[in-house]
């Protein structure tokens, strides 16, 4: 398997151990896990609710491997406390959301093969 731009194919076949039917049930998962944890990501939130929201979407990411995602969330988790500037959180969350769609539609149209 080789790797696209946003998963990391050889990464998710060794997790899966080559089972193309738990690859794409595994999938489908995360789209709706990306897309939960990315609504969660309010950048006006409680430092610990913002912080479970990213930890939690970046294990699901990393699980799959979808690294841009996780790096994203690695960042995001850091933005609390007297780091939690809303204009950086706000920045994040653009950013996720934009890698989160493109993600979701690579994903999509994995399954589909």
């Amino acid at each position: 398997m080789a790797k696209t731009s946003l998963i990391d194919l050889d990464h998710l076949d060794r997790y899966v151990a080559g089972d193309r039917s738990l690859r794409d049930e595994i999938l489908s998962i995360f789209e709706e896990q990306a897309e939960m944890w990315t609504r969660m990501l309010d950048p006006r939130a409680e430092d610990s609710a913002w912080k479970d929201a990213a930890h939690a979407l970046k294990g699901a990411s990393r699980g799959v491997g979808a690294w841009q995602i996780g790096d994203i969330c690695e960042h995001a988790e850091t933005l609390v406390g007297s780091t939690a500037d809303s204009a950086m959180r706000v920045d994040a969350v653009d950013e996720l959301r934009n890698v989160v769609r493109n993600t979701v539609a690579e994903v999509r149209r994995l399954r589909e093969l």
